[in-house]
């Protein structure tokens, strides 16, 4: 069975990418990617869910080798960004990206108010993070 670091140099080269290349979209040094592929190194779980993120694989799948197909999660994109997403030609896993850091965003304040996804400006918050998307 592979390890963690084989899964994700597989998935790297999936993507034809190079190490530079997922260092950079995972914000991680190109020698702690390669120590980390070689399985000279560990990840904690922070790290490891950015990884899983910007190679498109689940967390499951880098940690065991199979996808846990008892687990499905329901995604509700909202309209406002599905239009704005379509608009602009975004890739699917961008408008995901943009809906996930908005959650966490809004997870992280500390004044609780409801901030309903239909009534939020994706296009501007799109401009502030384009830079982060993977």
């Amino acid at each position: 069975m592979a390890s963690l670091g084989e899964r994700i140099r597989e998935r790297r080269m999936q993507l034809k990418w190079t190490q530079d290349v997922l260092a950079d979209k995972a914000h991680l040094s190109k020698g702690f990617l390669s120590d980390l592929e070689n399985s000279n190194r560990s990840v904690g779980a922070d790290r490891l869910l950015d990884i899983a993120r910007v190679l498109g694989v689940s967390l499951d799948y880098l940690m065991k080798g199979e996808p846990d197909a008892s687990v499905q999660l329901q995604v509700i994109i909202p309209q406002r960004l599905s239009e704005f997403a379509k608009r602009e030609s975004l890739p699917f896993n961008h408008a995901l990206a943009l809906l996930e850091m908005r959650r966490q965003i809004v997870a992280h304040r500390s004044i609780s108010r409801s901030e309903d996804p239909e009534d939020f400006d994706w296009e501007r918050f799109y401009k502030s993070v384009k830079e982060f998307l993977p």
